[in-house]
């Protein structure tokens, strides 16, 4: 699923980044950070942040709390699992990151 929405972000224009394996990676910081974070291609529009989940997929404590925080500090934070897949392809081939648009998904 995250090939798929890193596909779509970028043939839609979006400029986005994402770790594929974080358990490999030398990072720094708080764990948790959402799998894909993504600028939409109009600027001013809200940074998007997606934590996308398989069909069993729960959330860690940390992943919730960098998305609660990250939703406090006006990103537009979702949680992606396989039944909301479209949706999200379609919110992202329109360009938005309207945290309206993107309410349906916001379970940290």
């Amino acid at each position: 699923m995250v090939i798929g929405l890193m596909d779509a972000l970028a043939l839609a224009g979006w400029h986005a980044w994402h770790v594929r394996r974080s358990d490999r990676a030398l990072l720094m910081g708080e764990k948790g950070w959402p799998d894909i974070t993504a600028l939409p291609r109009v600027v001013g529009r809200p940074l998007l942040v997606l934590e996308v989940k398989g069909p069993h997929g729960v959330t860690t404590p940390e992943q919730g709390r960098w998305l609660a925080q990250l939703h406090r500090a006006g990103v537009t934070a979702a949680v992606i699992r396989p039944p909301g897949y479209d949706r999200a392809l379609g919110l992202i081939v329109a360009g938005t990151s309207d945290p309206d648009a993107w309410a349906w998904a916001f379970r940290p």
